[in-house]
This record gives C-alpha cells, sequence and structure tokens, in this order.
C-alpha cells in the first residue's frame, strides 16, 4: 500500500511540475527592432488611412497586413516592411 501511495504522491508532484511549465508565459518571438502593431497603425495614420479592420503581422515574410481605407474612403489592403515600417504593397479592394 506505501508503495502505491509514494507513487501516487510522485505522479502528482510530476504533473504539477509538467503543468507548471506549461502555464508559463510565452516567450516572444518578436525582434526588438520590429514595428509594434501601434506604430504600423500610427505611420498608416499619418498618411491618411483610417477604419483599420485586420492587421496581421507576418514574421516569415517580414511584414505588416493592413486591411484599411484610404484617403478617399477605398477599402485596401496594405503590406508593410515589418522592421522600416515603408509601404509593399497597396491592393484596392
Amino acid at each position: 500500500m506505501n508503495v502505491v501511495k509514494h507513487r501516487l504522491i510522485g505522479l502528482a508532484v510530476f504533473g504539477f511540475m509538467v503543468s507548471g511549465s506549461v502555464l508559463a508565459d510565452p516567450v516572444s518571438t518578436m525582434p526588438k527592432d520590429a514595428l509594434t502593431v501601434q506604430k504600423a497603425m500610427r505611420l498608416l495614420q499619418n498618411q491618411g488611412y483610417y477604419d483599420f479592420r485586420k492587421i496581421k503581422i507576418e514574421h516569415d515574410e517580414n511584414e505588416i497586413e493592413v486591411e484599411a481605407r484610404n484617403k478617399l474612403g477605398n477599402k485596401v489592403e496594405v503590406e508593410l516592411d515589418l522592421f522600416s515600417g515603408q509601404i509593399l504593397t497597396i491592393e484596392h479592394d
């Protein structure tokens, strides 16, 4: 009986250890010099874009994709360089 009790206690301790690592805060993979969503929005707002609907960071392509409206009120998808903030492409919907 004591052997079973010790094994159950050991399993419980192991379970808590494993669950603790699962609950840990995720490590940010965002490079320090990359634009934040707020900075990207500010850059676009300064150029007349507004009504931001979707903002997606594409780490593998080093881009930020933004769905918004341009100065004329047209729906557009703007792709920004993740590091410089330079507009790479603008697609009109």
